[in-house]
């Protein structure tokens, strides 16, 4: 097991180095707008007035993390807006594929369209598909990524949760190049609490 981790580390280092760019607890928020799956422009600013944000990135409606966790988000909202605070997801996904996440997922809270990836720069989350990255799927992954993304630039946000507080300040980042690893809405609710 130990050996898979350090291989899996290995395989993931360049992924993490280029994505892993300096946002840090304590930071200010970049703010970002950008148009929901209803066709609102949603606005950090707008959302931060109503309270504290969770702002969750997704690679694509795909991924099956990406649907279980968008689910499970879906799932125990409650355990978010009962103290206050609003998830926002962000995907590279064209609005037709983030319409299937929603059907997928019954999701209620807005699912914004990063069409620029400008929001996933910003974060820091943002990172470019190699082969080296992904050695054993990269041609599925790529496949993937240009359909849903609608573009050959093959780029894919880690899939990251960031906690902003009313202030537009950082005070929790859960960021981790294995995929399969997400911030649980256990772990969101906790960090709510000690805001």
């Amino acid at each position: 097991m130990k050996t898979f981790a350090i291989a899996l580390l290995l395989i993931l280092s360049p992924l993490f180095i280029f994505a892993q760019g300096g946002l840090k607890v304590g930071d200010s928020a970049p703010s970002f707008s950008a148009t929901d799956q209803n066709g609102k422009l949603i606005r950090s600013e707008d959302v931060l007035a109503k309270g504290d944000m969770v702002l969750v990135f997704y690679r694509g409606t795909w991924c099956p993390h990406c649907r279980r966790h968008i689910s499970n988000l879906q799932k125990d909202l409650l355990q978010i807006t009962e103290k206050g605070a609003n998830v926002v997801v962000v995907t590279p996904e064209q609005p037709e594929f983030i319409e299937k996440m929603v059907k997928k997922s019954g999701a209620t809270f807005s699912i914004l369209h990063d069409a620029s990836y400008k929001i996933m720069l910003d974060y820091k989350v943002a990172f470019k598909l190699g082969r080296e990255i992904v050695p054993a799927s990269f041609k599925q992954m790529q496949k993937n990524a240009r359909k849903h993304n609608g573009n050959l630039e093959d780029m894919l946000p880690v899939p990251a949760t960031y906690i902003i507080s009313r202030d537009g300040n950082i005070r929790y980042i859960h960021y981790n190049p294995d995929f399969t690893e997400r911030a649980s809405v256990e772990e969101i609710g906790a960090q709510l609490v000690n805001l």
